[in-house]
This record gives C-alpha cells, structure tokens and sequence, in this order.
C-alpha cells in the first residue's frame, strides 16, 4: 500500500488512465455518428479533426486529471466540481488493486506497441538502406531534400525517412512518364517529405492503436488520404488539375500492370490510396472549412462528460470488487 505523495501520483494516472478509456469510448461513438461528414469539408480541415480524434483521449485524460489534482483543492472550481465528481482514497494507493492492475496493463499495452512499431521501422529502415545501394543518381529538383533513382524496371515513387526523408523514384517509372509527368511526381513526393508524412504517419499508428482495429483502420486509411490530398494540391501550383489527375491515373495503371505492392505502413507511395476521390478532390476541391469554434466546443462537452464519467464508472468498478 502507497500513502501520501506517492499514492497521489499513482492515483491520478490511474484518473488519467480511466479518463483515457472514457474519453476513448466517447469519441469511437462520435465517430459512429459524425465520421460519414468528414468528406464534406476541406482536406486541411479534415487533418486537424483526425488529429483531434487521435489526440483527444490523452488530451480528457491529461484534463481530468488536473482537474482532480490537490493542485486546485482550494479553488472554488475544484469544490464545486467535487459537488459533482470526486475520487475516494486520494491519498492511499494500493498496487493489487483494480487501479494498480489498470496502470500496469496500459504500460505493458505500450511498450508493447512501441517494440512492435520500433521493429518494424527497423527492418523497413534495413530494406530502404539496401535500396540505396541501387540508386544510381540523384535528381537536382530539390537542394533540401535528396530525390534518388532507383536502378530498377518497376515502375515506383515513393517517400520514406522519418527525420530525414528521402524521395525515390524508379528508372522503371521514369522510362515511361513524359518530363511534365514526372515533374509531377517529384513535386508531389517532396511535398510529403516536407510534410514529415512517413513520420506523422507512424504517429498516427501508434495512437490509433489505442482504438477498435476497425476504428484504428479507418483513422490510419482517411490521415493516409488527407497527406495524398494535400500533396496532390501542392503540384497544381506548377501543373494544371487536369494533368497531375491524367498522371496519377497513368501511374496507377503502370503499377498496376507491374503487379506491384504497397504493404509499407511508412512509406508514402504516389500511386497509393482511393485514387477516385483524389481525382475529385484534384477536379472539384471542397472549400468548406469547419470553424475551429466546433471542435473546441466539442472537447468541452466531452471534457464534462468525461469527469462525470469517471466518477461514475469508479462508483461502480469499486462496488463490484466491493460485493463479489
């Protein structure tokens, strides 16, 4: 048994934990109901809500446990709000209990994913370095970031690195695209290096993970999406709509009749993702932004229901264990 500082700690990231979970479960149903209008506004505004689902947990549990922190007992908020929620036991934490087994678990779940998720760039890291060994030559597009050729038939494009990106495009894809095509490609692979994407990416993994594989899925599939959108966009500064769609499709049909495979969950690919709606995204782009009024409110509300929620769920975990 914790008593005192140490207790207090345990027990407001055992607040923070269960706030986290809450949180969590709110905004999968938040999905269910609001996630279909999503495609209805701007791919820059389509970003930041993504964000807003992946972050929103860690932001209500990190929240709620202020908001229960001795920090602010003798404030009239902390008062009034334990009118409404409070936790018992502040200061006393035992470690067989259900909030000791919670914490632990969590941590377990995380260093879990995060030798998964190391792994896997590891080895993804490994194949990217021997592929350098096959590029030959280096574009002069850009003096920031390096643009490689890759000495290979298949037709690809690609962008990986996660502090240092790189951009590698395949003599295979150059062979068969005109000078303006593949000034394309290479401005819309650059913009993704200039983005971070393989990086934001497989933060996106990671917090997503926290989520039904379902749920999880969808996140990964429409953030995916929204970096293609915006790298798509960039290359219309140079090149009109009309060419970078007609690009694009003529890419997808030579990757396609080379049967290749997209399965890296780091790599920004060219001709990856739903290329219907990036066409139409390119042809018709949605201007409608959403007002960052709404999804600040909507933290709120879910902030509310989230603290009374904790309260509630304690309550009646604890009389559980209490009359089992």
């Amino acid at each position: 048994m914790l008593i005192s500082g140490l207790a207090v700690s345990m027990n407001l990231i055992a607040i923070a934990l269960l706030a986290f979970f809450v949180g969590a479960l709110l905004l999968s149903l938040t999905w269910l109901i609001f996630g279909r209008f999503l495609s209805s506004y701007s791919t820059r505004s389509q970003k930041v809500l993504i964000w807003m689902w992946l972050l929103g947990p860690w932001i209500l549990g990190l929240s709620t446990m202020l908001i229960f922190s001795p920090i602010f007992e003798q404030t009239k908020l902390y008062q009034w709000i334990e009118g409404i929620a409070h936790w018992h036991h502040l200061y006393v934490f035992q470690l067989n209990s259900w909030h000791g087994v919670s914490v632990i678990l969590f941590v377990v779940f995380s260093l879990c994913l995060i030798v998964i998720k190391g792994t896997q760039v590891y080895r993804q890291s490994n194949a990217i370095y021997t592929l350098k060994h096959f590029s030959t030559s280096q574009h002069s597009c850009s003096n920031t970031y390096k643009v490689l050729i890759i000495d290979s038939d298949i037709p690809t494009a690609f962008t990986s690195g996660l502090f240092r990106p790189s951009c590698y495009v395949s003599k295979g894809l150059i062979d068969k695209l005109t000078p303006a095509e593949l000034d394309i490609v290479i401005e819309h692979e650059l913009e993704h290096a200039r983005n971070k994407d393989p990086l934001l990416m497989l933060l996106i993994a990671c917090l997503s993970a926290y989520y039904p594989k379902k749920l999880a899925l969808l996140l990964n599939a429409k953030y995916r999406l929204m970096t293609e959108h915006i790298a798509d966009q960039s290359t219309v500064l140079k090149h009109s709509a009309q060419d970078v769609a007609a690009t694009i499709v003529k890419v997808v049909r030579l990757q396609k009749s080379a049967a290749l495979e997209k399965e890296d969950a780091y790599l920004s690919y060219f001709g990856a993702n739903d290329i219907t709606q990036r066409i139409q995204q390119l042809l018709q782009p949605t201007q409608k932004s959403l007002p960052a009024i709404i999804p600040v409110i909507g933290m709120f509300v879910l902030l509310c229901i989230t603290v009374v929620s904790v309260d509630a769920s304690h309550h009646l975990v604890e009389s559980i264990f209490t009359h089992s």
